[in-house]
């Protein structure tokens, strides 16, 4: 078993499930910010809000080049 530095085992990632979909946490904190991105990206999706983008695909196509927990999101939700 990996152990890190605080003796904690690493192969014990935290996980969420959005849309169904099982998304890996590298930390705990990460879950909170998964839960602000599919918030935010629902928002967006609700009222067709993509600004500052064009479009919506502009903003995914940024978003996409972001890469972390945005894009583990997108996928999650079938946008990517």
């Amino acid at each position: 078993m990996a152990r890190n530095q605080h003796g904690s085992d690493r192969s014990l990632q935290s996980q969420i499930t959005v849309n169904g979909q099982i998304i890996k946490l590298s930390v705990p904190s990460d879950q909170a910010v998964v839960e602000r991105v599919a918030a935010l990206i629902d928002r967006r999706v609700a009222e067709d809000d993509w600004r500052p983008h064009s479009s919506r695909e502009a903003a995914l196509n940024c978003w996409a080049k972001l890469g972390g927990i945005r894009v583990a999101v997108l996928k999650a939700k079938g946008l990517l």
